[in-house]
């Protein structure tokens, strides 16, 4: 790979009121949002812990890089979204302690709304992730977008086991659209400012060939790499694939791009 990641910490300043909308990249498929004030995470996977010496996720993939922020010190958040109940996006014990250390709300589909039921949150904060919903928080709108990540052989990914979501602020649209093939319904999204681009070229995933089609139908200005560095796995696999993998598939393409450091700070000002 050629891309070498050095985390930079969130810091507490980020969350704060301001009049623009800011993002980050949280590592592998998390990201974090300041929306004009209004704090929004997807897949936030923060929590790591020490194994014989070794720093790991709460689900215990070997990092390579540490997170940006921890779980723990996430001042407030508004709203907290899961695209799917695999491990490397959904981590229970981060999902808890957000639950416990902020006042958010839960958007998820079917089997993460289950498994957060089932931590013990109040079902009054929890919402479940419905294709083609809109879902408003505080000025935010959020659409959730369809999926299918079925790569199980045993009892797989179901059409709304698994979702994506756009993001729309004042300031421009945001879109996420979590492990997904490359399905009919998501050509059908248009005037997205923020692409997150899948890298991992496997089954199941866009790929970068798949996210670049997506960048070109959905009219993004920046793509946001992401899937990609965060865990000591092997080359080639889910979670180590290369993004400069994705630049044969950008020829001919306007849009920006970027290959951020984990936690480093992107605005968005599309409008």
């Amino acid at each position: 790979m050629t891309t070498e990641l050095n985390t930079i910490s969130i810091l507490p300043s980020f969350f704060l009121e301001q009049e623009t909308t800011k993002l980050a990249w949280l590592g592998m498929a998390g990201a974090l949002v300041n929306a004009r004030g209004v704090i929004l995470l997807i897949d936030p996977l923060l929590i790591s812990i020490e194994k014989d010496g070794k720093q790991v996720s709460e689900v215990g993939y070997l990092l390579k890089i540490p997170f940006p922020i921890q779980a723990n010190a996430i001042p407030r958040a508004d709203l907290v979204m899961y695209t799917h109940a695999d491990d490397d996006h959904f981590g229970p014990q981060s999902a808890k302690t957000l639950a416990e250390n902020t006042q958010c709300r839960f958007l998820a589909p079917a089997p993460v709304y289950q498994r957060l039921k089932e931590l013990g949150i109040d079902q009054h904060r929890l919402i479940k992730a419905v294709d083609d919903a809109t879902i408003r928080q505080d000025g935010v709108e959020v659409r959730i977008t369809p999926a299918l990540h079925d790569w199980q052989e045993v009892n797989p990914w179901q059409r709304g086991d698994c979702c994506g979501y756009v993001i729309k602020s004042q300031d421009g649209s945001i879109w996420h659209p979590g492990d997904t093939r490359l399905i009919d319904e998501l050509l059908s999204v248009k005037y997205i400012d923020v692409l997150f681009f899948d890298v991992a070229a496997v089954e199941s995933h866009l790929g970068p060939e798949g996210s670049a089609r997506l960048g070109a139908s959905c009219g993004a200005k920046m793509l946001i790499a992401y899937h990609y560095g965060t865990f000591d796995l092997p080359p080639g696999s889910f979670a180590s694939c290369d993004p400069d993998d994705a630049l044969p598939y950008l020829k001919g393409m306007s849009a920006q791009y970027l290959k951020p450091q984990p936690g480093e700070v992107i605005p968005v000002a599309f409008r």
